[in-house]
């Protein structure tokens, strides 16, 4: 049984984050772009509905691509050193549901790819004990 490709696409200014990020997720099987812009998602709808958006950008950036966010919200993960109850409320009011603390814990990613890509048939990971869909954080603060 031929398994999908799954792809995850990193939009972060930090070229460390990036960089791990790409060696963990390829660790995955995932198919990983690097992007700078979410104007390179718009043509992209069968490798998004594979897959799984990270992205640590400004508010201002959500909000003016606050209807592809909305479209994607269910592969969308919003990464950012400091999750506050503010920064939580803006971002469930833009459609984003899911935030990790960076630096991103290994751990905690692969929760979150559990919980976005669950392994098919046949896959090597073993299932897990994720989140509920639409909880509040994946990683909480800690050092």
């Amino acid at each position: 049984m031929k398994q999908k490709e799954k792809y995850a696409f990193i939009l972060d200014k930090d070229e460390f984050v990036r960089l791990s990020l790409n060696k963990i997720l390829n660790k995955y099987g995932f198919q990983v772009e690097e992007i700078e812009d979410f104007s390179q998602l718009e043509s992209r709808k069968k490798e998004i509905d594979r897959g799984i958006i990270l992205a640590d950008v400004e508010m201002d950036v959500l909000e003016k691509w606050v209807s592809l966010v909305k479209k994607w919200n269910d592969r969308f993960v919003f990464m950012s050193p400091l999750i506050t109850e503010e920064l939580t409320l803006r971002l469930k009011k833009v459609g984003i549901h899911r935030m990790m603390k960076k630096p991103v814990e290994i751990r905690s990613l692969k929760r979150v790819i559990r919980e976005l890509c669950p392994p098919e048939e046949g896959s090597h990971s073993p299932p897990g004990k994720g989140r509920k869909k639409g909880s509040r954080s994946i990683q909480k603060g800690g050092e």
